[in-house]
């Protein structure tokens, strides 16, 4: 409600207020007269108790005081709504300019995150392992936490006090290879395929990716049913390499000498 209507309402209240007769008035009564017997009508004398005749309070300065507490949240929530009003043509303002062009390298320092310069490695590449010294091709998952190496005929043995494993290196149409190294760790890994843990020796081989050349652990596992024998883990490729899946045999295969 506008304030000039709320003033008009209580000057209204007002007005009307002033006609209203006094709030309370006394009355004396008396009692009635009768002529005596000479012809002369007796003036009685006053009663000694006077009846008091009082009148309803008035609702005048009650409805005063309710228009009063009414204008104050009028002009509170004026007030308000001009301050809302305020804040959302700002806002319409702000999602009328263009937004700011930002670069690559802004976003990922606004993002908590280092520019650097990784390799770019792809969902799979050629490896050069030693042992056995051949070329065979790897599959990166950055799912998994250590690279894995098929392997068949693993066998445990001790040699000279430290322990040792044996085993085959063979996948698809490639020769078997019987490859033995020291055993660096064992390791219970679940499969999602399977509700027991899998318990697995791990070695380190030398790989060749490219003109890089990285000493990496794999456990030892049967990926004969596998499209690759090697797969790379998050091990492989911390620090060093960023996956681009969409691509594939981006470093090239390394030349022994």
């Amino acid at each position: 409600m506008p304030r000039n209507c709320t003033l008009l309402l209580i000057l209204i209240f007002a007005a009307g207020c002033v006609t209203q007769p006094t709030p309370t008035q006394t009355e004396t009564r008396s009692a009635p007269t009768e002529p005596d017997d000479s012809g002369e009508t007796l003036v009685p004398e006053p009663l000694d108790q006077a009846v008091a005749v009082t009148e309803p309070p008035g609702r005048c300065e009650q409805l005063i005081e309710s228009l009063e507490k009414v204008q104050l949240l009028v002009e509170d929530l004026d007030g308000k709504l001009s301050d809302n009003a305020g804040r959302l043509d700002a806002a319409l303002q702000r999602l009328d300019e263009p937004p700011p062009r930002t670069s690559p390298e802004a976003c990922l320092q606004d993002s908590g995150r280092e520019v650097t310069d990784k390799d770019v490695i792809g969902g799979i590449e050629w490896l050069y392992m030693e042992p056995p010294g051949r070329h065979f091709r790897a599959r990166v998952d950055s799912g998994a936490e250590t690279s894995s190496l098929s392997a068949k005929d693993v066998v445990e043995f001790e040699r000279d006090g430290d322990d040792w494993v044996r085993f085959t290196f063979e996948h698809d149409s490639s020769d078997p290879v019987e490859i033995e190294l020291p055993i660096s760790r064992k390791v219970l890994i679940r499969q999602a395929s399977a509700e027991q843990l899998d318990r697995r020796v791990v070695i380190e081989m030398d790989i060749h990716l490219g003109d890089r050349l990285q000493r990496t652990e794999f456990t030892l596992t049967d990926r004969s049913r596998m499209t690759y024998p090697v797969l790379l883990g998050r091990a492989f490729l911390i620090d060093l390499y960023v996956v681009d899946v969409a691509r594939s045999y981006i470093h090239p295969r390394y030349e022994a000498p």
